[in-house]
Formats: structure tokens, C-alpha cells, sequence
């Protein structure tokens, strides 16, 4: 037996180390601090107003927020993310007021993301009745560590695939110094890709409903927002998908709905086909305070 220890030991030390290594240097948990802080500011702050959502609302970092608003957003959340959060604030901010939700068809798509295991530690401590990840308490703390880590271990294959692939060198450029066809070229294939199988997963569709239906009964007001995007990217969305996902909205009864899908088109406001610039998303600032009278910035 003993024999058998010290044969084991020098894995078990390089399996310590590895890990070590992984959680200190990988961006995977570079971002996972970014994505802890965001929430523990809006906790600390107190806000009154919060932004759920993927990369597109996401975009609101780049204004110079007022303390009363929290950027909860953040690129590759899904539904099971804005749900957890919203668990997360009314456990933990009591001065929440309204939240504003993403609508995007493509927040409705299949696709799980691996923001997830940015949540395990908020998720030992409250409770989510829907299990929306399906993990044990056990499950929750061997995610600390990188190599059982499923979404660490699918991120980092990603990045090698991704450091492989060849950049596509219309999208180095600024965005409106492209032409029209390289922007609708672009622009409708991220479209393509963002709205493959949509409103295909109930268990995304129930945590939606009950997300909504956990800030009513804390008389939260809660905002359904779409950010705008390039008319090609969005016109990629099957009209009958587009349809299906606004019956849903429709049937959640918001307290109001801002669909700026196609409010703002100059090129000179967007990063990409999918999200605005700093000038851009100042201007959105300024729609929705025109259209809430909430002001979003200091």
C-alpha cells in the first residue's frame, strides 16, 4: 500500500500543479473574475436598476454608468444566467427596482453557455428551485477545479481551435470603413449562426417565465429590451421563429417592451454587425431615457 502511495504521489503533485497553473494564468478565469466582480459591485452598490443579457446589452460598459445601475450582462449569458441572477439580486439587493431583460431571438436559441461555472458559488448559497444547471452541491465545488471543469476543459479547446482558425481580416477593420457588401457579407453569416434552433429548449423557455414571474411577485419592474444590430444580421431570423419568440414575450405581459432592433443603422455607431460602439450605445442611453424617463448613466 505504501508502495503504491509514493508511486501516485508525483501525479498527484503535478495534478496540483497543473491546476494551479490553469486557474492563475488561463483567460478562462481572468473573465470568470471580471464576471464575479460585476455582480459583487452591483450587490455593494445597491442598484436600483439592472441589465441582463448577452454581449449585446452587454454593451452599456462602455458608458459611464450611474451607481443606481448595474451591468449584470455579459457576453455568452443565457437564459439559465439572467435567471440565476435575478435569484442572486433578490437575495442580495434590496433596492432593486426594475430590470431590464434581453429579447433577442438569438437569447432563444440552443446553446448553453459556459458562464455557468462563473455562478457555482453564489449557487451554494441560494436557492434554485428549478436546478436549472442539474448539479449537486458536490458537482458545484469540483467545478473549482480547472481540469473537472467542463466548461474550463470546452473553453480552452475552443481558444486553440480559434487561435488556429484564419482571422478573417475584414472584421480587424473599423466596421464603417467597410464597404456594404463586406458588412452584409459578415453580417449575415453571424446572423445565420446566432439563429440556428430556435425556442427548442423548454427548459430555457420555463426559466424565461420564471425569471419574469420572480420579479413581479417582488413588484419589480422588469423591461424587455433588444439592442440594435445590422439590418442583415437580424433579417436571418426565420419570420416564423421571429414570430414564435414574440408570442412568448407577448404572453409574459411585460411592464414594457423597447424593441430598437433596427432603431439606430449608421455604420459609425456599431463595433460589428452585432454590437454598438461607445457613440452608439451613448445614443441608446439617450433613447431609453427618452422612452422610461431611467436614466442610465451619471
Amino acid at each position: 500500500m505504501k508502495s503504491v502511495i509514493i508511486k501516485i504521489i508525483p501525479y498527484l503533485v503535478l495534478f496540483v500543479i497543473l491546476n494551479v497553473i490553469c486557474y492563475h494564468y488561463s483567460d478562462f478565469y481572468k473573465q470568470e473574475h471580471k464576471y464575479v466582480q460585476r455582480i459583487d459591485d452591483t450587490i455593494d452598490n445597491q442598484s436600483e436598476t439592472i441589465f441582463l443579457g448577452d454581449s449585446h446589452v452587454e454593451t452599456i460598459k462602455l458608458l459611464n454608468l450611474s451607481d443606481n445601475v448595474g451591468n449584470l450582462a455579459f457576453g455568452a449569458d443565457g437564459v439559465y444566467e439572467m435567471y440565476i441572477k435575478v435569484l442572486i439580486m433578490l437575495e442580495k439587493n434590496k433596492n432593486l427596482k426594475q430590470v431590464f431583460i434581453a429579447t433577442e431571438p438569438q437569447m432563444f436559441n440552443n446553446t448553453g453557455s459556459s458562464n455557468s461555472t462563473f455562478l457555482g458559488r453564489y449557487l451554494l448559497k441560494i436557492d434554485d428551485s428549478l436546478n436549472v444547471y442539474n448539479k449537486s452541491k458536490l458537482n458545484l465545488l469540483t467545478d473549482r477545479v480547472p481540469l473537472f471543469n467542463d466548461g474550463y476543459i470546452g473553453f480552452a479547446l475552443n481558444s486553440l481551435y480559434e487561435n488556429f482558425k484564419t482571422s478573417t481580416s475584414q472584421k480587424e477593420k473599423l466596421w464603417y470603413s467597410l464597404t456594404d457588401n463586406q458588412r452584409k457579407e459578415i453580417a449575415v453569416a453571424t446572423g445565420i449562426s446566432d439563429h440556428r434552433n430556435l425556442m427548442g429548449n423548454e427548459s430555457f423557455l420555463e426559466a424565461y417565465r420564471a425569471l419574469v414571474s420572480l420579479c413581479k411577485q417582488n413588484n419589480i419592474k422588469i423591461i424587455g429590451v433588444r439592442f440594435p444590430v445590422n439590418e442583415n444580421y437580424i433579417n436571418q431570423c426565420a419570420e416564423h421563429d421571429l414570430k414564435r419568440v414574440n408570442n412568448f414575450l407577448d404572453a409574459l405581459n411585460l411592464d414594457a417592451y423597447l424593441d430598437y432592433s433596427t432603431r439606430i443603422s449608421n455604420p459609425k455607431y456599431f463595433a460589428d454587425e452585432d454590437h454598438l460602439n461607445k457613440q452608439g450605445v451613448a445614443q441608446l442611453a439617450q433613447i431609453i431615457y427618452k422612452d422610461t424617463k431611467i436614466k442610465i448613466t451619471k
